[in-house]
């Protein structure tokens, strides 16, 4: 094999490099979708912090689960914590997609509107750059840290959550 320069490189040398880089653990849906059903299904209160278009379970001996959303795996979530239904039908946590846009606010406000139980948690204006919200169910909660914009603030206002 050829490198830069011309020099020729050998295949041990290239299998001693290889050793050193750290590739990323490919994360398995099915089976965090799996282990949340269990988790459902002894009717644990989750604690669901959302990032993006994921999140992480935690729960009694149990703490940030890596879950990858699609718009059905966010609807069985949010329907477990409201009523404890661990049906699970038409999910395929193996079909995942990347969101385009701001997908926090987007569900944060959606559950607003839906009249969830929706806390804002106090901060300083000067040092963070988050907005802190906490929906509160029967089965557990919801996190959201959400960018703070003029926008978002306003409508935090307008809905009396602020």
């Amino acid at each position: 094999m050829i490198g830069r320069g011309g020099k020729e490189i050998s295949l041990s040398f290239i299998k001693r490099y290889m050793k050193k880089i750290l590739f990323p653990p490919i994360h398995d849906n099915e089976a965090a979708h799996r282990q949340i059903k269990l988790l459902m299904m002894q009717r644990k209160r989750l604690h669901v912090l959302v990032h993006a278009e994921e999140v992480y379970i935690s729960c009694q001996r149990l703490t940030g689960l890596r879950y990858l959303l699609n718009d059905n795996s966010w609807k069985w979530i949010v329907n477990y914590l409201r009523n404890g239904d661990h049906e699970d039908f038409g999910v395929l946590p193996s079909r995942v997609h990347i969101a385009n846009g701001n997908f926090e606010e987007i569900k944060a406000r959606e559950l607003i509107e839906q009249k969830n139980n929706v806390a804002t948690i106090p901060f300083h204006r000067e040092t963070e750059a988050v907005i802190s919200l906490r929906v509160l169910f029967k089965y557990g909660k919801l996190y959201f840290n959400i960018r703070r914009t003029d926008e978002f603030i306003n409508y935090l206002i307008e809905q009396k959550l602020w």
